[in-house]
């Protein structure tokens, strides 16, 4: 079965509206396509990649560290002075998600807040008022949960660190040195105008799947979110794991891993600096990222010690509110590749 038998087949088999997939070897594209329903999805659609782009957020942190421009152990509080944090929570803290502040994904009232004004998201004030009077969920750097709010404040970290925005930020320090086209920062309704339809029921009063796209304000992410391609986030990731982005220290601390769940039995996950990993993984050492919101599915995985060599892989899928598609997906994919060279 060649890779796009493998792909069409698994979107057939689910019904998503659309899937787009890139598989890059050794730093060099190996395979990138896409299906539909209609079969009119290009292999360079782009999406927004949701939480992928803290991934980018942590890459830019230590870039600004390695040109002095912030300290990783600052404390956040430094940085953002008009916000009410414990002095030892750091920027280091926030790239770990080990600083204990909560998240406001979980919370019903932002699930109904975004169903309900899809084109109006919080305010700055809303976003932490709904989540720091709830107090940390832990001592800083004494635990492990994921928070928004979190990388919410070190997307203002970097803007002040920078003087720029963030969209300027991660053009930059990233897109422009990797000679990304299709790769930047969105923060308005117009933004999405250049990224394939994702339908899902998120935005919709009713629960029915809808195209996104034209009601769904990206401030609703309040980390900020990027858009890019399939092609071109294995193309990061590949950089970053070959060297090319950070030096050799800050790779190594941002791919230093911290259990998600310490000391529980069969823990299968670990984070580093905006960068996760499947420890348990059969398929060896891995790191990567996912991504999920309104109407689109995304994960990007590399695998530095393959058969084949450094190995990444990208799956978006143009569709929300069901189970885990992308990575679904990426393990078809992986199957198909290694049957491939067999």
């Amino acid at each position: 079965m060649t890779l796009q038998d493998c792909v069409s087949e698994w979107r057939s088999d689910t019904g998503v509206a659309g899937v787009s997939a890139a598989v890059r070897v050794n730093g060099r594209l190996h395979w990138t396509s896409a299906a539909t329903r209609n079969g009119v999805l290009a292999a360079d659609a782009q999406c927004p990649i949701y939480s992928i782009t803290k991934t980018l957020t942590a890459i830019c942190a230590l870039r600004l560290s390695e040109r002095g421009a912030l300290n990783l152990t600052d404390p956040v509080a430094a940085w953002c002075s008009d916000v009410d944090l414990r002095g030892d929570v750091t920027v280091a803290h926030l790239l770990r998600h080990t600083s204990g502040l909560g998240d406001y994904g979980p919370l019903p009232e932002y699930h109904d807040a975004v169903r309900s004004h899809p084109s109006d998201p919080w305010s700055r004030r809303q976003f932490l008022d709904a989540v720091l009077p709830r107090g940390l969920c832990f001592e800083p750097g004494r635990g492990w949960a994921y928070s928004n709010i979190g990388y919410m404040l070190l997307r203002e970290v970097l803007q002040h660190a920078a003087g720029r925005t963030f969209a300027e930020v991660v053009h930059e320090l990233v897109a422009a040195p990797l000679a990304l086209q299709h790769t930047r920062v969105v923060d308005t309704i117009d933004g999405w105008s250049t990224c394939v339809p994702g339908f899902g029921p998120e935005v919709d009063v009713d629960g029915q799947p809808v195209d996104v796209r034209p009601v769904y304000h990206p401030g609703w992410c309040a980390p900020g979110v990027a858009v890019s391609t399939a092609e071109e986030v294995t193309r990061v990731i590949d950089a970053l794991l070959a060297g090319q982005i950070l030096e050799r220290r800050s790779l190594a601390e941002m791919l230093t891993l911290v259990p998600i769940s310490p000391g529980a039995p069969g823990v299968a996950h670990a984070y580093g600096m905006g960068i996760a990993s499947e420890i348990a993984s059969p398929r060896g050492a891995n790191y990567g990222h996912g991504g999920g919101g309104p109407g689109y599915d995304l994960d990007v995985t590399i695998f530095p010690d393959t058969p084949l060599g450094r190995m990444s892989i990208a799956v978006f899928v143009c569709s929300s509110g069901g189970p885990r598609w992308s990575q679904a997906c990426q393990e078809r994919l992986l199957s198909c590749v290694f049957a491939e060279d067999a």
